[in-house]
């Protein structure tokens, strides 16, 4: 048993839950650890398992068989009862069902409670999701950047994906910034079931935690876009929560947009909008920068979503289109919407105050697609 694990369980032994032991451990120590990160270290120890036992907590074993995870999300997604009716209508205690609902939450299941009545969530709550890098005082940052590689689709790129993060191993990239669709979700439209091979928010998840690449040293930070959003609307599912709580090398920044300062003063946001294909490649990015309110502009502007590789400076902002790792589907060739497949480095030169004097970057495309690719990955 190493240290950290050591100071866990001594913390788990104290009556201290999971969630707040990450807390404590990822200050003292700088790491990013989970819930899920922590009960895994600390489950196969002895004095868990005694400590489980004297609190009562083998009745919960018994009680939680391998469907009542499933009985629970399916009341809960009809559900206008409080905690305590639930809990008589399922015929379990209300600490039970509290224990069973907490468990579903670190899957990822979204649960609300309103007015004292729980129900799973399928609506998208508005948040700001604002995150903070250390910064020791580099004049060059550089980062990977990426988007849309809509995994579990007919029609994913994951060989040339491991190039492009075989690039960035070679080039010394440490943190790649994703912005959005790390998925293809489901139910997007008529029949876009027939373009996915794997089906449901659960094991697409489990595929991403399965196959995503994963190089030594490198960090993919990531945001949901609307496709990985289907399985909040169709079963309040928020991918993200699973797939970080399983890849520490994979970090969920949160829905849709996340606003990362890479130094005091030079803020890279990472935005997924809503919008369509437009005409022109500049068109989208320019109207997202002409709604902007001139105290919260970034730096760097990463824009996903869709599937093109552009940069321009437009109001002092650096703004990217961060292409795709999805080739063009069927769907998207009768729309006539093209795919540029790649990503690409950005390398930002500071002063230093951490202000932005320059900006570069290289597109890294590939042209050739792998015809079901999928199928060398299943």
């Amino acid at each position: 048993m190493n240290k950290i694990t050591a100071e866990c369980l001594n913390l788990y032994l104290q009556g201290i839950k999971p969630k707040e032991i990450s807390e404590i451990i990822n200050s003292k120590y700088d790491l990013n650890l989970s819930a899920g990160h922590i009960r895994d270290r600390i489950r196969g120890y002895p004095e868990y398992k005694e400590y489980n036992r004297q609190h009562n907590k083998e009745d919960l074993e018994k009680t939680i068989k391998a469907d009542i995870h499933e009985v629970v999300l399916k009341a809960l997604g009809k559900n206008t009862k409080t905690l305590d009716e639930l809990a008589g209508q399922l015929k379990i205690t209300p600490r039970v069902l509290t224990a069973i609902i907490e468990d579903i939450k670190e899957q990822g299941y979204v649960i609300d409670e309103v007015d004292g009545v729980l129900r799973l969530a399928k609506t998208i709550a508005p948040q700001e999701n604002i995150y903070e890098e250390k910064w020791n005082g580099e004049k060059i940052i550089r980062f990977g950047v990426v988007s849309d590689k809509h995994l579990c689709s007919k029609y994913q790129q994951l060989t040339l994906l491991n190039k492009l993060y075989d690039i960035f191993e070679a080039e010394g990239i440490k943190t790649v910034y994703d912005a959005g669709d790390l998925t293809e979700g489901f139910k997007m439209r008529p029949g876009h079931e027939h373009e996915i091979f794997v089906h449901g928010a659960d094991d697409q998840a489990r595929y991403v935690i399965e196959k995503h690449p994963y190089r030594k040293g490198i960090v993919t930070r990531f945001i949901l876009g609307n496709h990985d959003t289907s399985h909040i609307k169709n079963g309040g599912h928020n991918i993200g929560i699973p797939i970080t709580s399983k890849r520490e090398d994979l970090q969920y920044l949160g829905i849709y947009n996340a606003k990362i300062n890479i130094t005091p003063n030079c803020v890279v946001e990472l935005n997924h909008p809503l919008d369509g294909a437009s005409y022109a490649l500049s068109y989208s990015l320019q109207k997202l920068i002409d709604s902007m309110s001139g105290g919260d502009k970034p730096n760097i502007l990463l824009n996903g979503h869709h599937h093109k590789l552009f940069y321009m400076m437009y109001r002092n902002i650096h703004a990217f289109e961060c292409g795709t790792m999805q080739e063009q589907s069927p769907w998207m060739r009768g729309k006539r919407i093209a795919a540029h497949v790649g990503g690409l480095i950005v390398e930002v030169h500071v002063d230093k105050e951490g202000t932005i004097t320059r900006c570069r970057n290289e597109f890294i495309p590939f042209y050739r697609m792998i015809k079901d690719d999928y199928l060398n990955w299943r």
